[in-house]
C-alpha cells in the first residue's frame, strides 16, 4: 500500500506546476530566446559605440542626448537605420550650432555649403568650404561631397557616408583616426556606411 502511494505522488505533478500543452514550449524553455536577446544587445552596443565616435567632437551633453535618442529609437524599432534617422534627423534631433549630419536631397546642391560650415565649426576648423568655380547647373551633391572630403583631408578629417535608403545623401565628418572604427561599429549595428574612397567609387561617373 505504501509503495502504491509513493508511486502515485512520484508521478503526479504539483498542484501549482504550469502544464504546457503537448508539443508547445513555454518561453523559458525556448533555446532561441537567449540568442535573440544577445544578438540585439550586441547590435545596440555597436550602435552606441558608433554614436560615441561620431559625436565625440560635440558638447558632451548634446552628444549624449543624440546618442540616447538613437538608442531609444532602436529599442522601439529594432532597426539601426530607422533609429538613426528618427533620432538625428527628426524634429528633436540635431540642432543648429551642434550640427552632426550633412543631409541633402539628390538635387539640393545649394544646401551643401551652409551645412558643411556648420559641421566644420563644431570641429573648430578655420576657413570655409565653397563650391569650386563651376556653373551651378553642373553641380551635383556627390561631386560636392567628394570635394568637401578633399578639403578636410589635409586637416586630418574624413567623411563617412550613410545609406538610409531613398535618393538623399547623408555624410558625417570624423577624425581620420576614428573613421575605420566607426565604419566597423556601424556595420555591426546594421548601418550601411561607406568611407570616402568607397563613396567616390560608388558615384564615379
Amino acid at each position: 500500500m505504501f509503495d502504491r502511494l509513493i508511486n502515485l505522488f512520484r508521478h503526479e505533478p504539483g498542484l501549482h506546476e504550469e502544464q504546457a500543452p503537448a508539443g508547445r514550449r513555454i518561453a523559458s524553455e525556448s533555446p532561441a530566446a537567449p540568442e535573440i536577446g544577445q544578438a540585439a544587445s550586441g547590435t545596440k552596443c555597436a550602435l552606441e559605440r558608433f554614436m560615441c565616435l561620431v559625436t565625440a567632437h560635440l558638447d558632451v551633453t548634446e552628444g549624449r542626448r543624440l546618442t540616447d535618442a538613437v538608442l531609444t529609437g532602436f529599442d522601439s524599432h529594432g532597426d539601426a537605420a530607422t533609429a538613426f534617422e528618427e533620432g538625428i534627423l527628426g524634429d528633436q534631433g540635431q540642432q543648429r550650432g551642434q550640427w552632426l549630419v550633412i543631409q541633402c536631397d539628390w538635387d539640393a546642391h545649394d544646401e551643401l555649403e551652409w551645412q558643411v560650415a556648420e559641421v566644420a565649426a563644431t570641429f573648430g576648423i578655420q576657413g570655409q568650404w565653397r563650391w569650386p568655380s563651376r556653373e551651378p547647373e553642373t553641380r551635383t551633391v556627390p561631386a560636392g561631397l567628394s570635394n568637401v572630403a578633399n578639403w578636410i583631408a589635409p586637416l586630418g578629417y574624413e567623411l563617412l557616408h550613410i545609406d538610409l535608403g531613398g535618393d538623399a545623401y547623408y555624410a558625417l565628418m570624423v577624425r581620420r583616426g576614428d573613421a575605420e572604427n566607426a565604419r566597423q561599429a556601424a556595420g555591426t549595428s546594421g548601418l550601411d556606411v561607406l568611407r570616402t574612397t568607397e563613396f567616390a567609387r560608388a558615384n564615379a561617373s
